[in-house]
């Protein structure tokens, strides 16, 4: 009997759903355009996910200078960022590691995209 119990209880563990952990991180924009989108993705999958929009605020375009709480599911350390601008165009920024850092500028440098964290 306590054997039945034991492998029910197993069996309903492998069951139970996986839950991502929900982080966040400051995106400071340092590129000079305004920020219509941002999504992440674990760096190198290019599984891109729209970040997690607070309900009861208001979510407009992050304009050049302005720093924006980005909320996300924490797949691991080293996050993929991209940025679509009111402009159309995009920018991916690589590797950011929101373990270490909590504050990103992302910024360009040229025409390559770069963040910074702190």
């Amino acid at each position: 009997m306590v054997a039945r119990i034991l492998l029910g209880a197993a069996l309903l563990s492998l069951a139970a759903p996986a839950y991502a952990e929900s982080w966040d991180f400051v995106l400071v924009n340092k590129t000079g355009k305004s920020i219509k989108t941002i999504e992440t993705s674990a760096a190198g999958q290019a599984a891109w996910t729209a970040e997690q929009l607070d309900e009861d605020v208001e979510n407009g375009p992050v304009r050049p200078g302005v720093s924006h709480t980005v909320h996300f599911d924490k797949t691991g350390c080293a996050l993929d960022v991209r940025l679509t601008f009111s402009d159309g165009s995009q920018g991916v920024f690589t590797n950011f590691n929101v373990c270490d850092y909590a504050f990103g500028e992302f910024a360009f440098k040229g025409e390559q995209p770069v963040v910074k964290g702190s």
